[in-house]
């Protein structure tokens, strides 16, 4: 790398300049996640040398992966070094921006570059406030705030900048910060790459400027405009603002909607967008079989191979996966056939059922062990399921684990040992049995169940065609019916909601492929809400179609089924498992998280459902990061649930349309958990007389009728007979 530091904060850094730059750039390191999209932005700190204390900083992230953004970067520099010598001249002026520290860049010209400022300290983006003026809600939603007075400082800061020749050229509301949500607060200017710096700006260019701002009502653009001119635009530049406006924002609809449409066939045509600069990448002579690596960041693998790689293999492996689809065609259709019966009768005649299995799933190097064990106990899960992968040596944190939890005079809690492989596992089949039978011999005294494999239907994992899953499975069938006779081996962990690749799977019709129960890696983040329908079934229809399917198996011995992993990834830029298009915040995240829960757990159409994984950045209920473990609105949502339904009766309840619940009976006590699928809410309250309520957190409120909203909350009611 090469860069730049800023002599006024060369005093702040520390000691170790190379080991602490590499530190900050390293988006593990991250403390939070502001932005997400072409660059990524996040909060970081520098360690003062003089005194040991530490100064709040913000990192943003460039990449240069694209034939524009390269050509940019040769000829005028990479965008953080813009930033940084832009931000520099803009303080030079006496024009507020934050404190710029440094800029570092990748000497490859392909490779990322970084830009570092002092943060500032409760910062509120002005896009937020406008969003609220634009609807009307500004006084409401901003009460310290007087939109007039705000919009005139934005106009007459922009006036300043085109005073000193400076054309932003991208001035928009959210590249503009408030210091505090207050009309006098400080407004600071951010984004600084694209400004250039001119002796005297022409006419076109302050429009143009000042066009980007997203002022929607007209009454506010004139205000707008009259802080930037108190006597306002004459008459000819009004048209022509006006005219660059209203096509500035046509321009950024047609834009949006141009994306959506291309996005799909892009994606198959051309190569496939550059990682994030932290992932390493696979060896260019690599086959598309061998080229994915390991992402530290999300905890799985990366699969550099494109989209028309991938689909040149499966081409080519076309016989290998026919043959197993034409064997399950029949069974797949039936079990549909069935599912969509359950399905309808689950609303005509809900069925009371005991309501256990809820547990999490912790994976190697989350947490320190104390900390997980801490959290198990508080969370009153009935079950763990702990990931080995077998590529590494057996993981000593797990191993630990799972000793403490298996511990005779402890509560019991269930756990469940997956067996995981990477593509060298896959090719090397006799690597993968040594390594199945040590792991087997070190787990079986503290656990019988064992999942085999991890996502065969998806490549990244090491598998192209189901003989190869088959292989691994079959080893570990015998290195667990060795040790134990009596063990459980549970099997495929298809990843997401793909039937026809778990009735492929399970339909082998061979002996040493059978195994004991159905798991499924259901995720269903990418349709929203869990009630959400794909393929035209909503999630408890999912459940269905998994346990018909279970039953008709060959492979499988019963009828029962587990969800070994669903979760909702959150905005946290790399950490995230999934794209920006699934991500959630973490109150939506808790939400969904009970909702999943009670109509996989409280149907009895799954007999255990884990959240993937309990300590994690990006998904976990648990943010391990900053030293202190910080537990999410998830975390509270699981235990609150835990302790409301766990070992009760649980019986679904028949709501008025929009409305969903469930309610756990014990001797004497009744506990109603409602919601609503309508993001604006409704009041509705139970039809018997409410002794507590509770939020989604576990947290008491004042009993009676509440508005509904997507979190559920929870009513100890009366013994209600009808649960109508």
């Amino acid at each position: 790398m090469t860069g730049a530091v800023d002599p006024g904060a060369a005093g702040d850094l520390d000691a170790d300049f190379e080991a602490a730059l590499r530190r900050l750039l390293d988006p593990a390191n991250a403390g939070r996640s502001l932005h997400w999209g072409r660059s990524y932005l996040y909060e970081g700190s520098w360690q003062r040398r003089r005194d040991g204390g530490e100064v709040a900083v913000v990192v943003k992230q460039f990449r240069h992966d694209d034939l524009r953004a390269r050509l940019r970067r040769r000829r005028r520099g990479s965008r953080a070094r813009l930033s940084f010598h832009a931000a520099r001249r803009l303080r030079a002026l006496g024009i507020p921006t934050p404190e710029p520290l440094l800029y570092a860049e990748s000497t490859a010209v392909e490779g990322p570059a970084w830009f570092v400022c002092r943060r500032v300290p409760e910062a509120v983006e002005l896009r937020y406030v406008l969003r609220a003026l634009n609807s009307g809600e500004g006084p409401g939603r901003f009460p310290g705030i007087d939109g007039v007075a705000l919009l005139r400082r934005v106009g007459a800061l922009a006036a300043e900048l085109h005073r000193h020749g400076v054309w932003f050229r991208d001035l928009t509301s959210g590249n503009v910060l408030l210091s505090a949500p207050t009309t006098d607060a400080e407004l600071y200017l951010v984004d600084l790459n694209r400004a250039r710096f001119r002796g005297r700006l022409s006419v076109s260019q302050r429009l143009r400027d000042l066009s980007r701002m997203p002022v929607l009502r007209p009454a506010d653009r004139a205000e707008y405009l009259r802080g930037y001119r108190p006597a306002g635009l004459p008459r000819f530049q009004q048209l022509w603002f006006d005219l660059y406006h209203h096509g500035f924002r046509l321009r950024i609809r047609s834009k949006h909607g141009a994306r959506r449409g291309l996005r799909r066939v892009a994606d198959l045509l051309l190569p496939r967008r550059r990682a994030h600069p932290h992932v390493p990448g696979a060896d260019t002579a690599a086959k598309a079989q061998e080229r994915a690596v390991w992402d530290p960041l999300t905890d799985q693998p990366h699969q550099h191979a494109t989209r028309s790689q991938r689909l040149g293999v499966r081409l080519r492996d076309a016989a290998h996966h026919a043959r197993p689809l034409l064997r399950a065609a029949g069974p797949l259709l039936g079990s549909i056939l069935e599912a969509k019966r359950v399905r309808r009768r689950l609303d005509r005649l809900p069925e009371r059922i005991p309501f256990h299995g809820l547990g999490v799933a912790v994976g190697p190097d989350s947490a320190p062990v104390g900390d997980l064990v801490e959290a198990i106990d508080d969370l009153g899960v009935d079950s763990v399921l702990l990931r080995f992968h077998l590529w590494r040596d057996l993981h000593d944190d797990l191993l630990e684990l799972a000793e403490i939890l298996a511990r005779a005079e402890r509560r019991p809690v269930e756990l469940v040992f997956q067996l995981s492989q990477d593509r060298s596992l896959v090719r090397d089949g006799e690597l993968w049995r040594r390594r199945v039978e040590e792991a087997v011999a070190a787990l079986m005294p503290f656990g019988q169940s064992f999942l085999i494999g991890q996502a065969p239907n998806r490549s990244k994992w090491g598998v192209w065609r189901p003989d190869e899953y088959w292989s691994l499975l079959a080893a570990g069938v015998r290195a667990v019916r060795a040790a134990d006779r009596d063990a459980c081996v549970l099997a495929p962990a298809v990843i997401d909601f793909e039937p026809h690749a778990t009735a492929g799977l399970v339909h082998s019709g061979l002996r040493e492929h059978r195994f004991d129960i159905l798991a499924s890696q259901l995720y269903v983040d990418r349709r929203g809400a869990p009630e959400n329908r794909q393929l035209g079934f909503d999630l408890a229809g999912k459940l269905a179609l998994l346990r018909a399917l279970a039953r008709r198996a060959p492979d499988c011995a019963s009828d029962r089924s587990w969800v070994t992993e669903f979760n909702w990834p959150l905005r946290e830029g790399p950490h995230a498992p999934a794209g920006r298009d699934v991500a959630v915040d973490e109150d939506t995240q808790a939400s969904y998280l009970v909702r999943y829960c009670l109509e996989a757990l409280g149907t009895g159409l799954a007999e255990r459902v884990f959240w993937w994984q309990l300590a994690a950045a990006g998904y976990g209920l648990i943010d391990p990061r900053g030293g202190a473990l910080r537990r999410r609105p998830a975390y509270l949502a699981l235990r609150q649930l835990q302790r409301a339904f766990a070992g009760a009766g649980v019986e679904r309840l028949r709501l008025p349309p929009g409305v969903r619940g469930y309610r756990a009976l014990r001797p004497g006590r009744e506990i109603q958990a409602l919601w609503t699928t309508d993001r604006r809410g409704r009041s509705f309250g139970p039809p018997v007389r409410v002794r507590r309520a509770w939020d989604r957190d576990g947290r008491e409120s004042d009993s009676g009728d509440v508005p509904l909203g997507p979190a559920p909350v929870y009513f100890e009611c009366e013994r209600s007979d009808t649960g109508t």
